[in-house]
């Protein structure tokens, strides 16, 4: 476990709790010094994006996503957060219909977790719940080099998550606009990122 994810980031547990009784949260601790990461939160965002198109890109008949987006989560230290420190979330969702067929719901879970595996990833959950309505699945894989962690979660919804350890903030102006994956139009009511350009999103 790097450093990064010794201290506490709030999305881990956010993104366990739908999967699991166990948390990611068990082992995590932390010294007494900041994380080190490899990235800043603005260097996280681009290099989550190329991850997440990698892992699209390996999937057969892939009918795009409906909507993108870009999150930051508190980093705490001892139950404190500390304010330069965040950890980031990127979510890509499927359309509601979509999210309702085989392809998207089974083939994608089993492909994904294949492709994770080979990778050599740590696979910390696959977690499949059935009930009257539906079969719902959480996998999640851990990739040491990138130190990124990806989630594939299938409920009434479907979504790619893509999430980092803690790392230092960055300034508004460090931000660079990546156009969203799979048809999502860009700076469109579904590419959700306004929020981190604050002048408006680049052309």
């Amino acid at each position: 476990m790097t450093a990064a994810r010794a201290w506490t980031a709030a999305t881990a547990i956010a993104l366990l709790a739908f999967a699991s009784s166990c948390s990611i949260a068990e082992g995590l601790g932390g010294g007494e010094e900041p994380p080190e990461s490899i990235y800043t939160q603005a260097e996280a965002y681009e290099a989550m994006e190329a991850a997440a198109a990698e892992t699209a890109g390996t999937l057969p008949d892939f009918p795009g996503f409906e909507g993108r987006l870009w999150l930051d989560h508190p980093c705490s230290h001892d139950g404190v957060e500390d304010p330069d420190y965040v950890s980031v979330e990127l979510e890509y969702a499927f359309s509601e219909a979509d999210a309702q067929t085989p392809l998207v719901r089974e083939q994608y879970a089993d492909a994904l977790l294949e492709q994770w595996e080979a990778a050599g990833y740590e696979i910390l959950l696959d977690d499949e719940r059935v009930s009257s309505e539906r079969t719902d699945r959480s996998i999640i894989a851990y990739d040491e080099k990138r130190e990124l962690e990806y989630l594939y979660r299938v409920a009434y919804t479907v979504t790619l998550v893509v999430t980092s350890g803690c790392m230092p903030v960055s300034e508004p102006a460090d931000f660079t606009y990546v156009p969203p994956l799979g048809g999502v139009e860009p700076g469109g009511e579904h590419d959700n990122v306004g929020d981190f350009f604050p002048d408006g999103i680049p052309a």
